[in-house]
């Protein structure tokens, strides 16, 4: 984001790219342990019609999202036995992107990272340089696991629960910033315009249908586990200094602090226990 001025055309894209983007995940499991990861990428509306202008031979990001290959890489790190069913281009109300379907025999299997697969989509298309030398590499995310048996679902996510770091800044913790810190009225409303279609969704499906859970958030036989809508938490420049401040903040520390945003879900719980039809 810092150097987006300079670029142009799709390495202008891929600065965008976090902030462009809506993406989601649904895990569609059967009862007899197997299912789907369903994956769709769209681009914003401005984004698209950017990419659209390209020139004609010019790398488009969106391919990234469809690409075969790419979607592979993702699932050979998803765990065993997981494959890729199908990649296809999305065009949706003017916007374009992708969709991965990956297959699993058994979930059991399955080590799943919201957003991994697009961050491994979209991590070649920035421009060289925007870290510093040096720098210490970003500690990776834990993945989602899943045990299932006797008909009885557990996901455990294993960075729910909040850190727990007493020198942590109050922002990140979910209190309101220092007031003495203002933002740019300029910087603030390109913010909210870059960040307006960033969404972040991802739900269990059971097929079967579902007996009983103990999931924060349920409807019918989906249980949302992440639903980030962006756009309504940096509206209000509060929010949006909350956001810059969290950095590696756990979904608890997040839910903590966005607990007053409509729409937004997440569930906090390190275990979630869903029982199938």
């Amino acid at each position: 984001m810092k150097r987006a001025l300079p670029y142009l055309g799709a390495a202008l894209v891929a600065l965008l790219l976090p902030s462009c983007l809506e993406n989601t995940t649904t895990i569609k499991l059967n009862k007899d342990g197997s299912g789907t990861i369903t994956e769709e990428t769209l681009f914003s509306a401005e984004a698209s019609a950017m990419m659209a202008d390209m020139p004609a031979g010019g790398e488009n990001p969106v391919g990234k999202f469809s690409d075969p290959k790419k979607a592979a890489e993702s699932a050979a790190k998803m765990g065993e036995g997981v494959t890729v069913e199908k990649t296809e281009a999305l065009k949706k109300d003017g916007r374009v992107g992708g969709r991965v379907v990956y297959k699993f025999k058994d979930i059991n299997q399955v080590k799943f990272k919201p957003g991994g697969a697009m961050a491994d989509a979209g991590k070649d298309m920035g421009p060289p340089g925007d870290a510093p030398d040096g720098a210490a590499a970003k500690p990776e995310d834990k993945p989602m696991t899943f045990t299932y048996k006797d008909g009885v679902l557990k996901m455990m996510n294993p960075d729910a629960k909040p850190k727990g770091d007493a020198k942590k800044p109050d922002a990140e913790k979910g209190a309101a910033p220092d007031k003495e810190e203002e933002t740019d009225p300029q910087s603030l409303a390109m913010a909210q315009q870059m960040f307006k279609d960033m969404r972040i969704t991802v739900k269990l499906e059971v097929a079967d249908g579902i007996a009983e859970t103990d999931a924060t958030y349920k409807d019918g036989n989906v249980v949302t586990l992440i639903d980030m809508p962006f756009g309504k938490i940096i509206s209000d420049p509060v929010n949006m200094k909350k956001l810059e401040a969290m950095k590696d903040a756990s979904p608890a520390d997040a839910a903590a602090a966005f607990k007053d945003i409509p729409g937004l879900k997440i569930e906090t719980k390190d275990e979630v226990t869903v029982k199938v039809k």
